[in-house]
């Protein structure tokens, strides 16, 4: 089997046929002939995303003309607010701090996982101190991940997945402190480059708790 990644909704309504309309939230699914079909979010600009899990020997034909290299879609992630972790970062972060709570990542009120007592008394109490941003570098080649944010000459944050743009510049996720996101921001290395914050396409709660307890 083999996973592929569906932009918009043609290739997912030729799969699904009226059956689309039924996939409305991330995480929906519904069986095709060739295996799964499932919603996954969509970018903050809202382009629809589908990921077709092909689990039969049977391969279903796409449209060779929509194909798009890979790096399309690790920036659709990051234009999602979906992190993912690699080996400089993997044991770096508790779940809420990706927003994965935000995204299905995480349910605090089923199941059993290393740390779960610490990760749901950190989401009953509200102590999330920083979490996952989306950013924009003017800058044409991407920082790795585990390179620290900077603000105030202070580490703030760190960049968890990043990808160059053709634009020339790159987008990236970090996780910031709430309490230096207002602030001037920049990446380890790139001291004279600005990291500006653009918009996710969900809502992150924890912050506004933040700031109201900070002041």
């Amino acid at each position: 089997g083999r996973v592929v990644g569906l932009f918009g909704t043609a290739d997912a309504s030729s799969l699904a046929g009226d059956g689309l309309c039924e996939l409305n939230q991330p995480g929906d699914t519904m069986a095709v002939d060739c295996g799964f079909l499932i919603r996954v979010e969509s970018t903050a600009d809202g382009l629809d995303r589908f990921e077709l899990w092909q689990t039969g020997p049977s391969q279903v034909a796409l449209n060779d003309a929509n194909q798009r290299p890979e790096a399309d879609w690790q920036a659709s992630d990051i234009a999602a607010g979906i992190a993912s972790l690699t080996d400089q970062t993997r044991e770096a972060f508790v779940p809420q701090m990706l927003n994965w709570q935000h995204v299905g990542g995480v349910h605090f009120k089923k199941g059993c996982y290393t740390g779960q007592e610490v990760i749901a008394r950190m989401h009953f109490l509200g102590q999330l101190k920083k979490s996952l941003y989306r950013c924009r570098l003017a800058k044409t080649e991407a920082p790795q991940p585990g390179a620290p944010v900077q603000a105030d000459g202070r580490s703030v944050g760190t960049v968890v997945n990043a990808i160059a743009l053709a634009n020339g510049s790159c987008e990236l996720l970090a996780v910031i402190r709430h309490d230096a996101a207002d602030k001037q921001l920049s990446v380890d290395g790139y001291a004279d480059v600005r990291l500006d914050l653009l918009p996710l396409p969900y809502a992150v709660p924890e912050r506004e708790k933040n700031h109201q307890t900070d002041t």
